[in-house]
């Protein structure tokens, strides 16, 4: 894997370079690869829930159907009928849950392999804060800085993402 890393080192490590002040370099060059990091996770997270549509709309329309009758059976006031019904919805909800997060998983695939190249390179150099902090002293490592990033801009980008996303599906 190292070696796949010094390949992608020239890409990866331009931004560092674009300003004179360390700090301010590490701060834009870490942004930016959590930035490709995010988008390069959200794109798989896409493409997987491309792949997986059908069966993510089936595991979907059932709960929905086995909800409906479920309340349908409360209000009669079949227990037996109610319990069996909802064993189902819980079923398809389970089946919905667990490839929901299996997708969601997909979008981490890049974070491991941005942490591997930010190790390799800035192991022993990263800023320190004016002040200390707790159990992560005045210089916090190389995760503080890129969940510092990664945190909002996978939030950020990935709320604009799905609105332009919900737009496109709504004009179409």
């Amino acid at each position: 894997m190292e070696h796949v890393l010094i390949w992608l080192d020239p890409w990866f490590i331009a931004p560092y370079r674009w300003l004179a002040q360390p700090e301010a370099a590490f701060m834009l060059g870490t942004a930016l690869l959590v930035l490709q990091t995010v988008l390069l996770g959200l794109a798989s997270l896409h493409f997987g829930k491309m792949l997986h549509a059908k069966r993510l709309h089936k595991w979907q329309d059932a709960m929905q159907h086995y909800h409906t009758l479920s309340e349908q059976a409360l209000s009669t006031g079949d227990k037996e009928l109610y319990k069996a019904v909802n064993r189902q919805a819980h079923d398809a909800f389970g089946h919905h849950f667990s490839l929901g997060g299996a997708l969601f998983v997909v979008s981490l695939w890049p974070v491991p392999f941005a942490m591997a190249w930010l190790s390799l390179r800035f192991a022993q150099s990263t800023p320190e804060l004016p002040f200390a902090l707790p159990l992560l002293g005045q210089q916090p490592g190389l995760m503080f800085w890129f969940l510092l990033c990664y945190l909002p801009l996978r939030m950020l980008v990935g709320t604009g993402l799905n609105r332009l996303l919900a737009q496109n599906h709504e004009s179409r």
